[in-house]
C-alpha cells in the first residue's frame, strides 16, 4: 500500500501558506529582490508543485506522470539546492548593507540554511536510491519539505501569533520564538510519523535531526565571532562560486542516488 494518500493536499497548503509569510519581503516587492532569493524562491515553488505532483500521480494511478516528474525532479534538484548556498550569500549582503535585523540573526540563520542544504541532499539521495521501495521513497521525498518550516511559519508567526510579533529591534529575539516553535511543531510530527512504522521511519528520523540541529545552530552561532566573519567574507564571493559549487554537490549527489538505486 503506498503511504500518505492526502500528502499532496498538505504539500499545496505550503504555497498560500508562502504567500502570506514571504508577501512583505519578496511578492509585494519582486523587482527589489536579488537574483539569488528570485532563484531560491521560485525553484523552491518549483519543488513544492512537483513533490504534489508526485503525491498526487502515484495515489491516482497515472504512472506515466509520476515517472516524469520523477525525472523532472533531476533537473530542478540542482538549481533548488544550489539555491540555499546562493541566499546564504544573499543574506549574508544584507547585513554589510546595513540591515539591522539581519545583523543579529543572519549568522544563526546562515547555518540553519547550511544544515538544510546537506539535509535535502540526504534526503533526495535517500528518495533516488530507494525507487524501488514505494514506502521508503515516499517518506524520503515527503521528509524534504520539514525542512521548509521555519522559513514559512516563523514568518507568519512573527507576522500574526500574539506575542511573537515583530515591530522594532526591541522585538528581535522573537524571530528566534517563532522559528524554534515553527521548528518544534515539526519535530513533533516527524517524531509522530517515525513511530507510527519505525521499519520505514529513517526519514522522518534524519530529518527531526536535521531540524534540532538548526535550532542548536540558530543560538549558538549566531553569537560567534570567527563564523560572523566566514559568514559575512561569503558575500564578498560572485554569484557564480556558490552557484557552481551548489550545482556540483547536487548533480553528484542525484547521480550517485539513481545509480545506487539501480543497484538494488
Amino acid at each position: 500500500m503506498i503511504p500518505y494518500k492526502n500528502a499532496h493536499f498538505f504539500i499545496l497548503a505550503l504555497i498560500p501558506a508562502s504567500l502570506v509569510a514571504f508577501w512583505p519581503g519578496f511578492f509585494s516587492a519582486m523587482s527589489q529582490a536579488s537574483l539569488a532569493v528570485h532563484i531560491h524562491s521560485w525553484s523552491a515553488t518549483a519543488w513544492v508543485l512537483l513533490l504534489a505532483s508526485q503525491s498526487w500521480s502515484i495515489h491516482n494511478g497515472r504512472h506515466a506522470l509520476h515517472r516524469f516528474t520523477g525525472m523532472l525532479s533531476l533537473a530542478i534538484f540542482p538549481v533548488f539546492l544550489a539555491s540555499f548556498l546562493l541566499v546564504i550569500q544573499s543574506e549574508a549582503q544584507t547585513v554589510l548593507d546595513g540591515n539591522p535585523y539581519r545583523a543579529v540573526f543572519a549568522p544563526g540563520i546562515g547555518v540553519l540554511t547550511l544544515v538544510a542544504f546537506f539535509a535535502i541532499g540526504l534526503l533526495y539521495y535517500g528518495g533516488l536510491k530507494n525507487r524501488s521501495n514505494i514506502q521508503l521513497h515516499a517518506r524520503y521525498m515527503l521528509a524534504i519539505p520539514f525542512l521548509f518550516t521555519e522559513s514559512i511559519f516563523g514568518r507568519v508567526f512573527n507576522a500574526f501569533l500574539p506575542g511573537l510579533t515583530v515591530n522594532s529591534l526591541d522585538d528581535i529575539r522573537n524571530i528566534y520564538w517563532a522559528i524554534h516553535l515553527s521548528q518544534a511543531l515539526a519535530i513533533g510530527l516527524a517524531a509522530f510519523l517515525y513511530f507510527q512504522n519505525r521499519k520505514f521511519g529513517a526519514p522522518f528520523l534524519i530529518v527531526g535531526m536535521a531540524l534540532i540541529l538548526q535550532s542548536l545552530g540558530l543560538e549558538i552561532f549566531d553569537d560567534l565571532g570567527w563564523w560572523r566573519n566566514v559568514y559575512l567574507a561569503s558575500a564578498e564571493r560572485p554569484l557564480a562560486v556558490p552557484l557552481l559549487i551548489g550545482l556540483i554537490a547536487a548533480i553528484t549527489i542525484a547521480w550517485r542516488g539513481w545509480v545506487s538505486g539501480k543497484r538494488l
